[in-house]
């Protein structure tokens, strides 16, 4: 099996460390003028969909200074990708030409598209703000050779941290090598919520957040983050504990930041409306503070404003360094590679991704996937989340965007059904079974012919009087609970929990003649960061650092919405306090979340399923709270 590198993951940490033992030795001999014959009688094929002047020329520098030759298409927009071909088609008929591929692609997962496709080994060069893992390598060892170590360091990585690739790919790699990473995304710039994911679910890691408005405090509030749970997914934070940040920090203990890796704003992928945004730049005042007298700073390059060009005088400025790395590492991966295939070596996936994929799905619900713009040759495009698989999970095996289950089908009796965990043991025997079918929609699965399974008798439990009740109450105990109510902010995870949400505000306006802050949170759509209610549009954005968050939904079953709710909260800022408020809790839980505020205790049993029905998203009917079981599919 040809071996490739698309990802960070596809090295081994112990590969590295040879990749690197390799880098020393392409070092010195470079420096001693020695010729080596790696790489003689190969030759290497560089494509690039993107532009590109110190990745491309340095990857061409190193297979001739390996004793090899290039050829190269530097801008494939004039190649035979003008006319229509696939990237699938390109890569199987440049593969006949040349021994090794080195791959740019404006698509996220186009490089593992070439690397099924291709019959010799494919280097990711960057596959839309995926990744780029081969920078990475060049990060670790500028860094390594730097400090000595990458274990125990502490790196702040700066910017457009949503687009550039390069940082989604360093910081799965530092956490792998036991760094510590701090990440200080400009605003609406932050980490992609899958990124974050696959960093707690593979390295049971999670970055800290900061914020400063004045990069020079950036030290300082190191010290300050590092004291609280170094998991922001934590849920012992819904408890009546608060967190005092201030009084804690007197007690902390100096922490060295020992690199602050800024990135560019990757205008060439953002939306329209991150135009505008005021973007974080360094300049020789940022570096004054004592704190940060022995913090490295670096850069993938090219920047476009933010570090200023007096800072190259600075010692600690590495970044050139950094890029003249470039040529000696992407050397020893070169050789590495070359070598591992004529040996016929197998490829190895460095970091385990789950066991259960599906064969038939969805579409992913990243717009910028290779797999929503080509046909891909391999008919696998997701695999199961196991550790998430109850609460409906798949990730797409090209661009790592996780999508939510939302309708199951058995492909042998034909039927479909509404994904919740009651279904989760079908589901994962289906898969067993090569039986099941994901659809994107109940209409697409009735468009392709399915019938839906019958649901169990259903019983109101709750009525809309009822349910005003429970509403009072939860309001009267969190305004019992918020002697001041501007440091309050109510987050209710769409869709119901934001309409539960929303009539709280409500009451508290009425009940103490003051507007709350509100925000919606969306766990399950694909979008990131705490977004206004749809009339508050034109407001600003929610603010959650430093202040009381009180998190609504209707129904806390698995407690997997939840956790996912409070991420997207800590990614936003750190709160002082975070309180948890459902109308129905009704058990099963697979998380150790305990609600603040309930309105109903409900016992069920886990084959029944309970659903709140509003009048804001169903006109033909009162408020009411209905729970109902499953008609056994197989029966």
């Amino acid at each position: 099996m040809t071996r490739h590198v698309v990802a960070i993951a596809d090295l081994a940490d112990e590969e590295i460390e040879e990749i690197f033992r390799r880098t020393e030795r392409m070092e010195k001999a470079l420096a001693a003028g020695e010729t080596l014959g790696d790489a003689g009688g190969r030759i290497m094929a560089t494509l690039f969909y993107e532009p590109s002047t110190r990745t491309r020329l340095s990857f061409e520098a190193a297979m001739w200074r390996l004793g090899g030759a290039v050829i190269s298409a530097p801008d494939m927009k004039s190649s035979s990708a003008a006319k229509g071909e696939t990237l699938a088609d390109t890569m199987k008929v440049v593969s006949s030409y040349a021994d090794l591929l080195v791959v740019r692609h404006f698509w996220d997962g186009a490089a593992r598209v070439a690397a099924e496709s291709a019959s010799v080994p494919v280097i990711n060069a960057g596959d839309g703000s995926h990744e780029h893992p081969t920078q990475t390598l060049c990060d670790l060892y500028t860094l390594r050779r730097a400090k000595g170590t990458l274990k125990g360091l502490t790196i702040a990585v700066g910017g457009d941290l949503k687009y550039g690739r390069t940082v989604h790919s360093l910081v799965r790699a530092l956490a792998r090598f036991g760094a510590n990473i701090v990440v200080v995304p400009v605003r609406g710039m932050e980490f992609p919520a899958w990124l974050l994911q696959q960093l707690a679910d593979e390295y049971d890691y999670q970055p800290t957040v900061a914020r400063p408005d004045d990069l020079r405090a950036l030290a300082r509030d190191v010290h300050a983050l590092y004291l609280t749970p170094a998991k922001p997914h934590q849920l012992t934070l819904f408890t009546d504990a608060e967190f005092d940040l201030e009084e804690r920090l007197a007690h902390a203990e100096p922490i060295t930041l020992d690199a602050l890796y800024m990135t560019r704003q990757q205008r060439e992928r953002q939306e329209a409306t991150d135009d505008g945004v005021e973007y974080l730049k360094v300049d020789t005042d940022t570096f004054q503070d004592p704190s940060m007298r022995h913090t490295l700073l670096m850069h993938p390059l090219p920047r476009t404003g933010e570090i200023a060009a007096a800072l190259d005088r600075d010692p600690r400025a590495i970044y050139f360094q950094q890029a003249a790395y470039g040529v000696p590492v992407r050397m020893a991966l070169v050789a590495f590679l070359l070598e591992h295939h004529a040996a016929g070596a197998r490829a190895s996936q460095a970091v385990a991704r789950g066991d259960g994929t599906i064969r038939i799905g969805p579409r992913c619900t990243n717009p910028n996937c290779i797999t929503r713009r080509e046909d891909v040759t391999s008919d696998t495009r997701f695999r199961l989340h196991r550790e998430r698989a109850g609460a409906g999970h798949l990730v797409c095996l090209y661009c790592d965007h996780e999508s939510r289950i939302l309708v199951i089908g058995n492909r042998k009796s034909r039927h479909f059904h509404v994904y919740d965990e009651p279904m989760y043991g079908y589901l994962d025997g289906w898969l067993r079974d090569s039986a099941l079918v994901i659809f994107d929609s109940v209409k697409q699965a009735e468009e392709a012919g399915y019938k839906p399974y019958k649901l169990g008798p259903q019983k109101a439990i709750m009525n809309a009087e009822e349910i005003d009740h429970s509403l009072d109450a939860l309001t009267d105990a969190i305004l019992a609970d918020t002697p001041e109510l501007n440091e309050l902010v109510i987050i209710g995870i769409k869709t119901a929990g934001a309409y539960i949400a929303h009539r709280l505000t409500e009451r508290i306006r009425d009940k103490r003649g003051a507007e709350v802050d509100f925000g919606v949170v969306d766990v399950h759509g694909g979008a990131d960061g705490i977004r206004r209610w749809p009339g508050q549009a034109d407001a600003e954005p929610v603010e959650v650092a430093d202040r009381s968050i009180v998190l609504v939904d209707d129904v806390i079953n698995s407690g997997w919405t939840v956790k996912d709710a409070l991420a997207a909260i800590w990614r936003a800022g750190r709160p002082r306090a975070a309180r948890l408020a459902v109308l129905i809790d009704r058990g099963h839980r697979q998380l150790p979340i305990k609600p603040t505020y309930v309105g109903k205790h409900l016992p069920t049993a886990a084959h029944e399923r309970v659903r709140v029905r509003l009048r804001e998203l169903d006109r033909e009917h009162k408020d009411t709270v209905v729970i109902y079981s499953y008609v056994d599919p197989e029966a």
